[in-house]
C-alpha cells in the first residue's frame, strides 16, 4: 500500500538523539527472535516447494514500516515471516540503512525520519539507500511500496510508478515488472497482495476521484489478467483481499470520537470546533492531527490564539483533500472494496487458491482506544501493538498475525501443515 501523504506534516519537535541510537531503536523489536514456538519449527521438514516461493504485492509484503522501509523492516515483512513458517528464509531485495525512504523517527511528534530528514518531505525528494552488499535481483520479495495492480504488470525499473520510482530499481532488475520477475523465478508458491494502492487514495478526502481511486470496472480486467498469470506459473497460490469496511481502520476517527477527546488537543494549542460534535464524518487522523498540532505550535509561537480543528467535509467536486469522508463517500468506498473483494475471491474459487483478506489483521484484530491527540502524538505505538506509526502499516507482530493467515489459507486449500507461529498445526495430512 502507499504511504499516507505526510507532506503537509510540519515538524514540531526537533529529534535530539543522533542517528545511530535511531538505527538501535526501530531495528530492535523487528529482530526474529528464538521462541519457543521457533524452536518448535526447527524439527519441521522444510516444504520444498517453498524454497521457490514469490511474493508480489504492494507495501504490505515490502515490509514498508512506519512510513519507511529498509533492511531490518523487510527481514519482518508478512511474506519473509510466511517463509519462515515454512522452515525457509526468502531472498529479499535488503535496502541498507535508512532506507527508501526512512521510517518515521520513535514518535509522530519527533518531526523527523530515521535519516534525519523531516517527516513531510516529499517521496522522490528524500534519500533512497541503495540495496546491501550482495543483493541480486530479482529476489523472491518483489512487492513495491504504491504499487497498483496495473504496476505491478507493466512497471519497471525504467517505466516506473512516477510517484515510487526510486524504488524500482531497488527491487526489479532492468526491463522487469513485478509480474515478469515472478514468472521468470519458475515459482512454486506465489502469493498476490494487490488492489489496496487502487483505492486507498479515497482517504485523501475525495471520492470519487480520477486521479486517487481506479473504478472496478478499469481495476478488475487487470487483476484478473495477472491471476491467470500467476496460474499459470505456480503450483500453489494464495490471493490476499482486503478490509471490509473503511470505518474499522485503525487510522480512521469519527469526527464525534474527536470530539469526545477534544481536551487532549489542549497542549497543542488546538481547539476542537464545535462542528466535530455528533459528526459522523470520517477523518484520518495519521494526517489530521499531526498537522494540526504543527499549526497550533505556529500560532502559539506567533500569539495568535489556538488554531481550531473542523470536522467538516469539503464536498468532492471542489477537489479539496481535506482527508475528510462524509456518510456517503465511506458508502462508496465501501461499496468499491466489496466489488473488489468478489472479484479477489471469484479468482480463488475458480482458480482453487488459497484466499485471505487484510481484515484478519485490520478487522479481526487492531482494536481502537478512545482517542487521544496526545497518544497519537508522543506514544511509540498510538495505534496499538500491531500498526505503525504511519497508521495504515503493520508492525512486526502485526505481519505476524497476516503471516499466520496466510499460513492458514494455504493449509486449508493445499494441505500443507505449515505450522502457525504459537507452534499450532492444523495437521491436515493426518487427515487425508
Amino acid at each position: 500500500m502507499h504511504p499516507s501523504r505526510l507532506a503537509a506534516l510540519a515538524v514540531v519537535v526537533a529529534a535530539a538523539a543522533s542517528l545511530s541510537a535511531c538505527s538501535d531503536n526501530l531495528a530492535s523489536p523487528l529482530d526474529a527472535s528464538s521462541s519457543s514456538a521457533a524452536a518448535e519449527r526447527q524439527g519441521f521438514p522444510a516444504l520444498g516447494d517453498f524454497q521457490r516461493y514469490v511474493a508480489i504485492g504492494t507495501s504490505i509484503s515490502m515490509g514498508v514500516t512506519s512510513d519507511g522501509v529498509y533492511s531490518a523492516t523487510q527481514q519482518m515483512s508478512v511474506p519473509a515471516q510466511l517463509a519462515r513458517l515454512a522452515n525457509r528464509e526468502m531472498t529479499l531485495p535488503l535496502i541498507a540503512f535508512p532506507g527508501c525512504t526512512a521510517p518515521i523517527y520513535q514518535v509522530l511528534a519527533s518531526g523527523v525520519r530515521l535519516s534525519g530528514e523531516p517527516i513531510g518531505l516529499p517521496f522522490l525528494q528524500r534519500q533512497c539507500a541503495p540495496n546491501e552488499p550482495g543483493v541480486e535481483l530479482p529476489t523472491q520479495n518483489l512487492a513495491i511500496d504504491g504499487a497498483r495492480t496495473s504496476a505491478a504488470l507493466t512497471a519497471t525499473p525504467e517505466n516506473p510508478d512516477p510517484g515510487h520510482a526510486t524504488q524500482y530499481p531497488r527491487v526489479l532488475p532492468s526491463g522487469m515488472s513485478q509480474v515478469t520477475a515472478m514468472e521468470a523465478q519458475n515459482p512454486k508458491v506465489v502469493s498476490v497482495e494487490l488492489g489496496g494502492n487502487d483505492i486507498l487514495g479515497a482517504r485523501y478526502g475525495v471520492y470519487p476521484s480520477e486521479d486517487e481511486v481506479v473504478p472496478v470496472s478499469e481495476w478488475e480486467p487487470v487483476y484478473r489478467q495477472i491471476a491467470g498469470r500467476v496460474d499459470a506459473a505456480a503450483k500453489h497460490v494464495v490471493l490476499v483481499g482486503l478490509v471490509n469496511d473503511i470505518r474499522n481502520f485503525p487510522s480512521f476517527r469519527t469526527g464525534d470520537e474527536i470530539w469526545t477527546g477534544r481536551a487532549t488537543f489542549a497542549p497543542f494549542n488546538v481547539a476542537v470546533s464545535t462542528d466535530c460534535q455528533n459528526s459522523t464524518n470520517l477523518l484520518f487522523v495519521a494526517v489530521r492531527v499531526p498537522v494540526a498540532a504543527a499549526t497550533g505550535a505556529y500560532y502559539a509561537a506567533n500569539q495568535l490564539g489556538p488554531y481550531t480543528f473542523s470536522c467538516q467535509n469539503a464536498p468532492s467536486v471542489t477537489g479539496i483533500q481535506d482527508y475528510v469522508l462524509d456518510a456517503s463517500d465511506v458508502a462508496g468506498v465501501n461499496a468499491q472494496l466489496a466489488a473488489m473483494n468478489t472479484v479477489i475471491r471469484d479468482e480463488a474459487t475458480k482458480r482453487g487458491f488459497a484466499y485471505f483478506p487484510l481484515g484478519a489483521l485490520y478487522e479481526d484484530v487492531v482494536t481502537k482506544a478512545p482517542f487521544n491527540a496526545i497518544t497519537l502524538m508522543t506514544s511509540l505505538q498510538p495505534y496499538g501493538p500491531y500498526i505503525s506509526l504511519d497508521g495504515i502499516h503493520p508492525t512486526a507482530e502485526g505481519s505476524r498475525i497476516l503471516a499466520d493467515a496466510a499460513a492458514k489459507a494455504l493449509n486449508d486449500t493445499y494441505r500443507l501443515g505449515i505450522p502457525l507461529s504459537g507452534g499450532a498445526s492444523l495437521a491436515l495430512f493426518a487427515r487425508q
